[in-house]
């Protein structure tokens, strides 16, 4: 993807104020339970990196009013928690259109993990270019669905160890040895995509 690329970096700034909102938000809810945390603690913790759940679970630990950060999670800030707040999301074709208009390849990210089938038809459809199919939480027998799936849909293959930092356990960076046929077939891809964006400017 071409990370200079303006419009892709004018939605980034977008969704890092969307994020930021909710901070706000997250706080509010979490004070009127009673709960004295203030959003500028939460980006304190983040500092550069973009603010979430997490940042928030660990600015109630700081802050003595949680135990741990799983309690934090438990009691305020999952689902149909006081101090939930969904996301702000744009739709897969939004996504898929952004990233190619940035000469970029739009994967779909780990589908078993997702449960994901049902709707790759309609983001093959809307010019999906990959999907993922070596991660560390899918099976042998999930990798090898997927696989079927891309060569079914002319789908190049990917694969991560979808490392989160240390807020989700140890590190898995480079937990997946992607074979290096798939690397190349990704890049020529994103070739074509900047190529198609470069036509069409």
């Amino acid at each position: 993807i071409n990370p200079g690329n303006t419009r892709f970096l004018t939605s980034l700034v977008e969704f890092q104020k969307a994020r930021q909102n909710r901070i706000h938000e997250m706080a509010a809810c979490l004070q009127a339970q009673g709960i004295p945390l203030q959003a500028e603690a939460v980006f304190a913790i983040a500092k550069c990196e973009s603010p979430g759940r997490p940042h928030v679970a660990r600015a109630l630990v700081q802050a003595g009013l949680c135990k741990t950060m799983d309690e934090a999670f438990e009691r305020f800030l999952k689902k149909h928690r006081p101090a939930w707040v969904p996301k702000f999301k744009i739709s897969a074709d939004e996504a898929i259109e952004l990233i190619h208009h940035a000469g970029g390849v739009a994967v779909i990210a780990h589908p078993a993990l997702n449960k994901s089938d049902e709707i790759i038809p309609s983001l093959v459809d809307a010019g999906v270019d990959g999907i993922e199919c070596f991660h560390t939480r899918h099976s042998t027998a999930a990798s090898q669905h997927y696989l079927m799936m891309a060569e079914q849909y002319d789908l190049s293959i990917s694969g991560g160890s979808d490392c989160h930092g240390m807020n989700k356990g140890k590190p898995l960076m480079g937990g997946i040895k992607l074979p290096v046929i798939h690397v190349r077939q990704l890049e020529a891809r994103a070739r074509r995509r900047r190529e198609e964006t470069s036509a069409t400017a």
